[in-house]
């Protein structure tokens, strides 16, 4: 279940990669769009313990999601309980509210799941 979850990202155009990472960046699941390439969240940890610390510095509570956006895709990492996060890569010109939508309905339900 959690599998499927997680590769329904992966149904949505632009979407190439979506994985569950701890907080030092560590992949404890992952799945690809059929556009499969050698991509990886690891080592992440550092990038995660900074948007958490500047949430905090901005006395903003704790950070729900990042998004990284380049002209050739973006990065979105979306926190789940437990310092565990989302992360989704996509190629360029994604819909990005489709994306957020979808992660802020499921993080519940893969969060239980893990």
């Amino acid at each position: 279940m959690l599998q499927r979850l997680l590769s329904s990202f992966c149904h949505i155009p632009g979407v190439r990669f979506a994985a569950i990472i701890d907080n030092i960046g560590n992949e404890l699941m992952q799945t690809y769009s059929s556009k499969r390439q050698d991509v990886s969240f690891m080592d992440f940890g550092g990038l995660l313990h900074t948007i958490d610390m500047s949430a905090k510095l901005c006395d903003m509570g704790d950070a729900n999601q990042c998004w990284i956006e380049s002209k050739n895709g973006t990065i979105l990492l979306c926190a789940l309980p437990d310092r565990k996060y989302i992360g989704i890569l996509t190629d360029e010109n994604p819909n990005l509210g489709r994306i957020s939508y979808e992660l802020n309905t499921k993080k519940e339900a893969i969060a239980q799941l893990i």
